[in-house]
This record gives structure tokens, sequence and C-alpha cells, in this order.
């Protein structure tokens, strides 16, 4: 038994029908020779009971505190049955892409059981090629994007042959952890007693983090970016409705590290460029362009290397996309210089940050509002401007070719969340020298999703062009072997850049 941290249990809280929390990843598998979709299924049905003991949120369930006096706790499923949580469905023919999307978009705008563990994992057949894919799903308040990364590491193999594991400790399943009200009742006192014993150190990080706020505002070196300019509102920023739109793609890493490399920015200042570059093109033939530049909010990662805690460890930095600049290059440099703002502000807020917060009826209270913020529709009022116009999240994957149950692994798509102000999402996960990206959107907000994704491919080809890659990348290669090239020194923020929600 443990107990949720605020962040975590922050995403039930803002939990309905219409914006429901979890995400998940998609993967296209290549079957072993000789084994059909039912023998398949079979088998990945084994791997996951020999390994289920491995991942804390397989098999624990949530149990509420009375009267939502402090975050809920994860207890063990003592009911735990693999049948509630491995389904099987066909896709439509043809089974190709699109019909792949669709019924993506389909399953992810239902809602998980909160009287089980918060998980569900479907086998998709009948795509073509005679191809498999999954569907991985669950709640964010089980996991960020890292920790996300980590389990799948867990579940899957590096090699077609599956690796042995220790069998689960004596007693797993069986284990009584549950909690009676009167106990839960005494841990919320005990989490407020803890929470008002740091408040005086808290008071003297806040203080500390206000000087170096204060000392960043005065300086012209520094400054704080995005967060002073604010974001101008478009038809992204709305409440959003239940129904989803979701598409994929892949871009080749290779090319963007190169991108990166000769205009000495990072891998994802090149994505985020490219997001720029899409959502201009996709706004001015619209005619909805804002003269003001988009902001992106972008999950940072405040995980540090190792540790593959599953909980969320993030905080959010906003990044100009410099969609007021017509010149890609141009665009590319304000969204680094934007970049690197972010990450100082970042650090200089992190210190205040604490995940951990604890007061009675806090849940009820942040349940009420999230319910209050739809029943109101107030991000649709006019003149309400939001912290930012869509979530772009960069989740950095496994760099080899992963197998499950002998199947070779060959997409790793997200899928994550569209939110009340910013309905719009697009995420990147590396893997295997591809980015597969997804965009994962309100219908509403955004029902046209292969036209912002053809101008994301557009937007890309752009920036390969001002570059003229593949020349310039033999021109970096043989530069980079004469002499080092200069690195633009930033902020150590940790890990930087590296998400969530899907992010």
């Amino acid at each position: 038994m443990y107990k949720l941290g605020a962040l975590d249990a922050g995403f039930l809280y803002n939990e309905t029908d219409r914006s429901p929390q979890h995400i998940a990843s998609v993967q296209i598998l290549e079957l072993p020779e000789g084994v059909d979709e039912a023998q398949f299924v079979e088998n990945v049905k084994s791997l996951m009971a020999e390994r289920i003991h491995l991942v804390p949120y397989f098999t624990n369930k949530l149990r509420f505190v009375p009267f939502n006096l402090d975050h809920p706790v994860w207890v063990k499923d003592r009911a735990f049955s693999l049948d509630n949580h491995v389904h099987t469905m066909d896709i439509p023919a043809p089974g190709d892409r699109l019909a792949l999307e669709q019924t993506i978009a389909s399953l992810h705008e239902q809602r998980l059981d909160r009287s089980r563990p918060l998980w569900d994992l479907w086998i998709l057949t009948g795509l073509e090629g005679g191809r498999v894919a999954t569907y991985n799903r669950c709640h964010h308040a089980c996991l960020d994007g890292m920790a996300g990364q980590a389990m799948i590491a867990t579940i899957m193999d590096v090699t077609p042959q599956p690796r042995s594991v220790a069998p689960a400790p004596e007693g797993f399943f069986s284990r009584n952890d549950d909690q009676t009200p009167g106990q839960l009742m005494a841990g919320a006192a005990e989490s407020f007693m803890k929470f008002q014993a740091k408040q005086p150190l808290a008071a003297f990080n806040a203080l500390e983090t206000s000087a170096r706020l204060f000392r960043r505002t005065f300086d012209p070196s520094k400054g704080l970016g995005a967060v002073r300019t604010g974001a101008p509102a478009t038809r992204f920023n709305r409440t959003v409705e239940r129904k989803r739109t979701y598409v994929t793609g892949e871009l080749p890493l290779e090319s963007v590290k190169n991108i990166a490399k000769v205009t000495q920015t990072k891998v994802n200042d090149v994505f985020l460029a490219v997001v720029g570059g899409a959502l201009r093109r996709y706004f001015e033939r619209t005619g909805e362009l804002p003269k003001a530049p988009l902001i992106a909010g972008c999950p940072v990662s405040l995980r540090k290397p190792g540790d593959t805690n599953p909980n969320n460890q993030v905080t959010m930095m906003m990044v100009s996309m410099g969609t007021d600049e017509s010149d890609c290059g141009e665009r590319l440099q304000t969204v680094a210089q934007s970049a690197r703002t972010a990450k100082g502000f970042t650090q200089d807020v992190a210190l205040s940050y604490d995940a951990e917060v604890s007061l009675p009826g806090l849940p009820a209270a942040l349940s009420t509002g999230a319910r209050l913020l739809e029943l109101t529709q107030a991000p649709n009022l006019p003149g309400v401007r939001p912290p930012c116009n869509v979530v772009v999240s960069n989740v950095p994957g496994p760099n080899v070719p992963l197998y499950m149950a002998g199947a070779r692994m060959l997409t790793h798509y997200p899928v994550s969340i569209p939110a009340h102000s910013q309905a719009v999402n697009l995420t990147v996960q590396s893997y295997d020298g591809q980015l597969f990206f997804a965009v994962t959107a309100c219908a509403r907000a955004l029902p046209d999703g292969d036209v912002l994704r053809s101008d994301l491919f557009a937007a890309f080809e752009e920036l390969k062009a001002r570059y003229d890659l593949p020349r310039v990348s033999a021109a970096v290669q043989q530069r980079e072997a004469q002499e080092p090239a200069p690195s633009v020194q930033e902020a150590p923020v940790e890990e930087p850049g590296k998400q969530s929600e899907a992010a």
C-alpha cells in the first residue's frame, strides 16, 4: 500500500467523461514465422502472466479516503484477473493506417474502470500485411512518459527469444494491504502533519525562488520568456468534447539530429520548430493565424537518471513556436532561444516544487473545480487567454529493436491527452532510429487531423531543404572530425524537454 502524490492524484481529479486522463502507446508488430494471430494472443497472455508482478500498477487498484480528505492510496487487487485487462479486437477492413487510427481514437475515448487496476492492453488483429498491433493504455495517475518507457522495457525483450524472469514472491497475489476507513483517515492526518512540518523549509525555498525570479526578470540575458508574453487564443483552446481525432507519422531521427547539429540547436528544438511551421501553415490556410506567436506547453522531466519509479515527476515549460516567423530557419532559432530561457526559468522555480501537497479537502476542491470548469465552459469565454496553445511532448524511447512474445516491434506511436483549454496534443517518441509522432485531439477542435499531419511533414521538408540535407550531413561529419563544434551553454535542468501527457 502506498499513497499517490498530489501530481499523480491530480489526473484523477481532472478526469471527466469528456476528458479521460489516460495515456497510451501503439505498437505495430511483425509476427514470428509460423505463428498466427490466435497463437500470438495466447503467447502474449502467457508473457504478461509471467511478468505481471514486475510493474506495480498492473495489480494495484485505487482506495479512496473517506470524504476525499486526502489523496487515494494504491492497494493490492486481490480479485485481479488478467482477462479483465487483456482484450482482442479486429481492425475493420482493409486494416490500413486509417482504420488503425480510427480504432485507436474510438478506444481512447473510453474511460478506464476505477474499480480495477487502471490499465489495459488491446491486441488488434486484421492489419494489412498479416501484422498485429497493441494499444497499451494506462491512467496518467500511474506514471509519466519516462516511467512508461521503463515499463515497456520491463515487459518486452531485446531478442526474439523471451528472457527468463524470477517468479512473483510468495504471497504476492494474496497479500492483503487494504485499509479500513479509520486507517485511511489516520493516514490522512499523518500526511497533513508531515506536510505542515515541511512548511518552514518550503517558505525558505519560496523566498529563494522569488529572489531568483526577481533577478531573472531584470537580467536581459535571461528574462521570463514565453511565460511573460502569454499565448493568443485559438479554436484549439476550448473545452474538449468526448470524440477524438488521432493521426500518426514518422520522421527520420538522423535527419533531425543533422539539422540540430548544423544549427547548433537540440533535437527537441527541431521538433518544436516543425510543429510551429505546421501550425503556421494550418492556421494561415484557414485565415486564423494570430499575429502573436503560438506557445507550446512542454512537459519537462524532473526525474534523475536511473529513477524508474512508477509515478509522475514532471513540470511544464512554455516555449514560443515562432509562428510569427515566415522563415523556417529564423523560426528554429526563435524556438531554440525560447527553450533555453524556459529551461533556465524551470531550474529557478524547481526548488519550490513539491508533489506531496496534503491538505484536508484538497481532492474534493480540485475535483469540484474541474467539473465547474467543464460546466461553465470557461475556456470558451471571450477574452480568456490560455497558458499555452498546444501541448508538445518529447519522450526518448528505446534505441534498439524490441520484441513482444517473439514479435518484432515496428512502431512506437504515442497516444496522449487533449485537455480543457489545450484540445490538441502532439507527442513524439524515439525508437530504433525513428521519431514516431502522433496528434491526439478533440475532434471538434481539430476535425482534420490528416491535414495537420501533412503540414507537419511539409514543415519538416522545408527545414531539410533549408539546410540542404543530406549534403550538409557529410559536411557536419567532416567538420566534427576536424574540430568539435561549439555547443551552447545551458542551465543544467535535470533531463530538460523529456516528458509526459503521453506527452
